[in-house]
């Protein structure tokens, strides 16, 4: 409430509402101003006092913004600090709360003039209504008020006035005498109107500029009350120095006495502890003359002019002098280093320690040669030695013997690069001397050979190991006769060598390459009682100008290898440029990136061909599954063109794993899409021989078919004659298990191989798939007819249904109803299309 005994909002309106006595207009007048003035003194009075109740400076800002703020009805009142340079902080608000808060921030008036302190100082007060319409307020006032929100705006100065004379304690309490005092520009009573002008009324002006004086004034006695406070503080903290000080002196005195006695004492201890010290510092030197004679590196000191003045038993026995004959001499008389390779001598760390002041370190593949001419791998540090000044006096040099480590490295450095079983370079060793030979030597003619031994598999078969590692050993003994110390022999991997031949023509390499084979195929290897002719097929290359790309030449020489094989064995074949059957081979090699491209990418596709029952509607329906290859312009590739060469660089354990996974997922889709009578009762998947034999592709299988759901009587794997036979052990052991899970297996291509019936009794098949070349001239071929019969009456005998391949007209297939054939598969039936 305020003082009217109504709400302070109001606090001014009612001092001019009261009612007065009727009287003249003139005495009214008076009378209402004497009442509304005292009423006006009344309220600033009860204002002042709430402000300098506290002594605490916060409390009366803060009180001050509050009582203004309520008492005009204003949106926001503030109290605004300088600092030195005449910046300023907001240090007490009140405002209405839609405004932002304005506490805490500082403001850098850059309007603010030099001459405005004074002006301020000599009371002046500033009262804009409206700052879009004053005349007195510079644009850049204005953009400041503005920023701040500040529509209206009355400001009054805080004056404070100070003493420059007499003690903080003194000026409090008024005892000493005060000199003039001086107006100090403390800071400004700003109060707003934000959202609206505002005409400010002389009474408003008259209550700020007042208040700001009770701000003032209750500022300057929290000032001097904190002051007063202080020098008492500091006078009771002098006073018990004082005590302390006097009451310290009074010792000093009692103990002087005491401690002119125990002086004698304490020379006495000290002559003790001195002699004490001594013995430890000569204990602590013969301790370090000790560890310095028995470490294991060996330390050399010399003085500031490089002569040795200590060298300890290390050292002497590395450098083959005592101590006593080299003391005094130059430490590069006795100290011969050299580069471990060149042989150059190698900068002396002495003299590089006392030239640039600094830790130095040998350069590595460094050799100590010792006084007897005996060489030693060193590693060494050189470091200065400096007196408790800083100065310079001296070098100390570190090394060991690393003579040992450095052999160690270089072995490791051997086995890195060479074969450990025969002792020649390695692949990695191998490319790297082609690829040094390409850059240097681009302009000669140069020769590579790629050699594999034609019947090593069957010493490591036969004989075991030991035996396979005792021939290839013997091999590079016999092929080292024959090779000069320019050429590169190394050991590619298993049975397979490969040999560089240095400033070479090729027609002296292909004589060289026919010396080889025949002294290889003369060797005889003994093992036990056993004796075994070994061959070696050889592809040979020619490298010149032409011929300049590492991978293309030993592409060529694999290839030509791989050639000479394949025509029998133990004979050398040379690539040639025109060579049709190398560029056949070399275009299986190229078919093995695209292979590879095409498992990442997905390249594969799914087709299915139909094997219809010949005899019985009852009869299941199969349908075997193949394999395409979809290349970039879309074009569809049959198996016939690049499973070749997937066998011969094994990746047909890779593309059967894609086959088997990618059926079951499109299996389990065609499930979810299709009724049970539209689906065949069985499908046919080839196999490869490799991935029989390969051991984790049988679980590889269990898991595809169960993670899909997959019923394992519905799957026939696919496996040719004469993969069954080849590898009967593991074939049947991998059928076996299989069908035990549920599956079923056909013999497919039987009678293209080897045509054995009696397998036909050892292998678990439940169809027998008849060679085509045994059924596309069967209407008229009666050979075929004789050899078909037997074929279907032997395996209905063994329980075993048989399919016939490569129907391509019906006069066959009445043919094959004749002879009682299950099953025929052909483009006469169905063609193969996409699964």
């Amino acid at each position: 409430m305020g003082i009217c005994g109504q709400s302070n909002s109001s606090s001014l309106r009612c001092l001019s509402g009261r009612n007065v006595r009727e009287r003249s207009p003139q005495e009214q007048n008076f009378s209402l101003e004497l009442q509304i003035q005292a009423e006006r003194e009344q309220l600033l009075a009860a204002m002042a006092l709430r402000i300098r109740q506290s002594l605490n400076p916060s409390d009366i800002l803060e009180a001050t913004v509050s009582e203004v703020r309520r008492f005009l009805e204003v949106e926001r009142a503030i109290v605004y600090r300088f600092n030195a340079d005449w910046s300023g902080v907001v240090v007490a608000e009140s405002a209405s709360e839609h405004l932002p808060s304005l506490r805490g921030r500082r403001i850098q008036d850059h309007c603010f003039a030099q001459d405005w302190t004074s002006r301020y100082i000599n009371g002046r007060v500033q009262a804009t209504p409206d700052i879009h319409t004053a005349e007195d307020l510079s644009p850049c006032h204005i953009a400041l008020l503005t920023s701040l929100n500040v529509r209206a705006n009355l400001v009054v100065p805080i004056i404070l006035e100070t003493q420059e004379s007499g003690s903080s304690l003194d000026r409090a309490f008024r005892i000493e005498q005060q000199t003039e005092p001086t107006k100090r520009l403390w800071g400004l009573l700003s109060v707003q109107q934000a959202s609206t002008p505002h005409q400010w009324q002389i009474a408003e002006i008259d209550i700020v500029e007042k208040l700001a004086v009770q701000v003032a004034i209750a500022l300057q006695q929290a000032k001097l009350y904190t002051d007063a406070q202080a020098e008492i503080i500091r006078r009771q903290q002098a006073e018990a120095k004082v005590l302390r000080i006097k009451a310290r002196l009074e010792e000093q005195v009692y103990q002087q006495t005491a401690q002119l006695e125990a002086t004698n004492r304490e020379l006495k201890r000290e002559i003790v502890e001195r002699e004490q010290l001594e013995a430890d510092l000569f204990r602590e030197k013969e301790l370090a003359q000790i560890t310095l004679e028995s470490i294991g590196d060996a330390v050399i000191t010399t003085d500031l002019t490089g002569n040795v003045q200590y060298l300890n038993p290390v050292a002497e026995k590395l450098l083959g002098w005592s101590k006593a004959e080299i003391k005094g001499q130059a430490f590069t008389d006795i100290f011969q280093i050299v580069h471990e390779q060149t042989r150059q001598p190698v900068i002396n760390p002495v003299e590089q320690v006392l030239k640039e002041n600094k830790i130095c370190y040998l350069a590595d593949h460094t050799v100590l040669i010792s006084r007897d001419g005996t060489e030693y791998g060193i590693d060494d540090s050189a470091a200065p030695i400096r007196d408790r000044n800083g100065q310079l006096i001296g070098a100390v040099v570190v090394f060991h013997d690393a003579t040992q480590s450095r052999q160690l490295t270089q072995k490791l450095s051997w086995q890195a690069s060479h074969d450990p079983l025969t002792g020649l370079v390695n692949r990695r060793a191998f490319k790297q001397r082609v690829t040094h030979l390409l850059a240097t030597q681009a302009n000669q003619e140069h020769a590579l050979f790629y050699l594999d031994l034609d019947q090593f598999k069957v010493v490591n078969d036969t004989c075991g190991h030991s035996a396979g590692d005792q021939l290839l050993r013997q091999i590079t003994r016999v092929m080292q006769q024959r090779v000069r110390s320019t050429d590169t022999l190394a050991r590619l991997g298993g049975d397979e060598f490969g040999l560089l031949l240095e400033g070479c023509s090729l027609k002296q390499a292909t004589a060289l390459a026919e010396s080889l084979r025949a002294m290889i195929e003369a060797f005889r290897f003994n093992w036990e009682d056993k004796t075994f002719n070994v061959g070696v097929s050889i592809g040979v290359v020619g490298i010149d100008h032409n011929n300049q790309n590492l991978a293309t030449i030993l592409s060529a020489a694999d290839a030509a290898c791989y050639m000479a094989k394949s025509k029998g064995r133990n004979r050398v074949h040379v690539c040639q440029r025109h060579d049709v059957e190398l560029a056949e081979q070399r275009g299986q090699m190229q078919w093995v990136s695209r292979l590879h491209q095409a498992l990442e990418q997905n390249h594969f596709r799914l087709y299915a061909q139909e094997i219809v029952p010949l005899h019985h509607s009852s009869l299941a329906h199969h349908c075997e599954i193949l394999l395409r290859l979809s290349d970039v312009q879309g074009d569809v590739i049959t198996p016939v063109a690049f499973l070749p060469a997937a066998e011969r660089y094994d990746l047909m354990p890779a593309i059967d794993r894609w086959v088997v996974h990618n059926f079951c997922v499109q299996y389990q889709q065609m499930a979810q899409k299709r009724t049970s009578s539209a689906s065949p009762a069985l499908y046919n998947i080839n196999l490869s021989g490799a991935s029989i034999k390969n051991d984790s592709f049988l679980s590889f299988i269990k898991a595809q078919l169960l993670r899909y759901q997959v019923p394992p009587e519905q799957i026939c794997f696919e496996i040719t004659e004469t993969i069954a036979i080849s590898n009967l052990k593991q074939a049947v052991e991998f059928m076996q298990d299989l069908k035990q899970f549920g599956c079923r297996f056909a013999l497919d291509d039987f009678g293209s191989g080897m045509s054995s019936l009696t397998y036909l009794k050892t292998l678990p098949v439940d169809y027998l798939k008849i060679d085509g070349s045994f059924v596309k001239k069967l209407a008229s071929n009666q050979t075929d007819v004789a050899i078909v019969e037997c074929f279907n009456h032997l395996s209905h005998r063994l329980g075993i249904q048989t399919i016939a391949e490569c129907v391509e007209d019906q006069q066959t297939i009445k043919q094959l109803k004749l002879i009682g054939i299950d099953f025929a598969q052909g483009y006469s039936i169905v063609k193969p299309h996409l699964l």
